[in-house]
């Protein structure tokens, strides 16, 4: 019934009748029709997930001092949004790990339906961080860990008894790793490298030859212990370790039974560097017979005591240390994002999608953690990696020699050196 008859129904019997009557009651009648548009419209503005219109669900949400943000298409995703920082901030108290993890979930999955596309599963609960790959499922990292790198020194080689320093900004001690060069025009014999701040210290018994890359690293089945490769060929059964360096000419102290992992203190770091006598070591000229006390500096004119200091040895090797850090005061979220499925035709507007998701939760996520606490949202993708290390093969120019039934087309004696030219090809100097 509408309201020309609902009015007309109240009125007695005798005076429902007429065009004068029924002209007055389809007056009232538009009026009130009018009235009740008017008050539906305002009810309409009252309800965010009802209304079409961008400035009133602007308002809405202005109540809970949440705005629009430039990465938002359209109405359909501004409302996902709200209802994330909603239940996952002001519900849940943002910063605890169920309430990030209602955050995350309720936007991911809004988003998703706002724009058609199917990338990232519903989050019941963050998975176990596990080493490697793409994640299946959601992770939240706490203190995730980074990898860094430091050349010792910045610029060019390092040279013996050469005093570095490194900062290890972690919340822990980190394992660390060296990557020792040959880039001089000699060799360097017996490297040694200690920790003077946590009083440990590693040294290969052997030669870096010009190109040569030693790299001592911890073990992937074993993170405590260490294995060595020089070239790609296995020299673990050369590498000692000292855990207690005893930094006099009586040191380097007592030898690991088997070389042990060593750390990074938290903080600055002070690396010495030094060849170092071993027994059976080639390498008479190069290192020192005895490990070198603190006061013992490579000489140099206005800087160093007469009596404290060594003359100067070039530099034989480059070296880089790399460490793992776990990053204080950060958290990541990694999503399962290796899966991109939209409707037939839609790839360019769903890899849009994509890339406002992640921008959203990026943002969400940075306004949801603790002050001062730096985040990361990652959509992990399916990645095939092949790592490969150049080695020096050749030093150019070469040069080839040939023999025959007369002779060689040089003289093959030579002056005489231990350990290095044979005996048949050496006379006495």
């Amino acid at each position: 019934m509408g309201r020309h008859e609902a009015l007309t129904a109240h009125l007695p019997h005798l005076y429902r009748e007429g065009p004068l009557v029924s002209g007055l009651t389809a007056t009232w009648a538009i009026q009130l029709d009018l009235l009740d548009e008017g008050a539906l419209t305002v009810q309409r503005a009252h309800w965010f997930d009802v209304t079409p219109d961008d400035a009133e669900a602007a308002a809405l949400a202005a109540l809970l001092d949440i705005v629009p943000e430039e990465f938002h298409a359209d109405l359909r995703e501004f409302r996902p949004w709200v209802h994330a920082l909603r239940d996952g901030v002001l519900r849940g108290g943002s910063v605890t790990r169920e309430a990030l993890r209602v955050l995350v979930d309720r936007y991911v999955r809004g988003f998703q339906a706002a724009t058609a596309i199917r990338m990232v599963p519903p989050i019941d609960a963050w998975a176990v961080p596990a080493p490697g790959g793409a994640p299946a499922r959601a992770v939240l990292h706490e203190h995730p860990s980074v990898l860094r790198a430091a050349r010792l020194p910045a610029t060019g080689a390092v040279e013996p008894l050469a005093r570095l320093h490194v900062t290890n900004r972690g919340i822990d001690p980190a394992p660390w790793a060296v990557v020792l060069t040959g880039t001089g025009g000699g060799a360097e014999y017996a490297p040694f490298l200690a920790n003077r701040t946590t009083g440990d210290a590693v040294v290969l018994r052997g030669r870096i030859g010009l190109g040569q890359v030693l790299v001592i690293a911890p073990r992937g089945d074993d993170r405590s212990r260490l294995r060595a490769e020089l070239d790609g060929v296995d020299v673990t059964d050369r590498l000692d370790t000292y855990p207690a360096l005893v930094t006099s000419p009586g040191g380097p102290g007592q030898r690991s039974a088997a070389p042990e992992a060593l750390h990074l203190a938290r903080g600055d770091n002070e690396l010495w560097f030094l060849p170092l006598a071993h027994y059976d070591t080639p390498g008479l000229d190069r290192y020192l017979l005895a490990l070198a006390g603190d006061a013992l500096r490579t000489g140099r004119f206005d800087q160093t005591d007469f009596d404290a200091a060594l003359f100067a040895q070039p530099p034989e090797v480059s070296a880089t240390l790399l460490w793992v850090e776990a990053t204080p005061a950060s958290l990541e979220v990694q999503l399962p994002g290796w899966a991109l499925m939209v409707p037939a035709g839609g790839t360019d507007a769903g890899c849009a999608a994509r890339e406002r998701l992640r921008t959203g939760l990026d943002v969400a996520v940075a306004d949801a953690a603790a002050a001062g606490v730096a985040t990361e949202v990652v959509l992990a993708t399916l990645t095939e990696r092949q790592p490969a290390r150049d080695r020096l093969v050749a030093v150019l120019p070469r040069t080839f020699r040939e023999a025959g039934p007369t002779g060689a087309d040089r003289i093959t004696d030579a002056s005489g050196t231990f350990g290095v030219t044979g005996f048949d090809d050496s006379t006495l100097t």
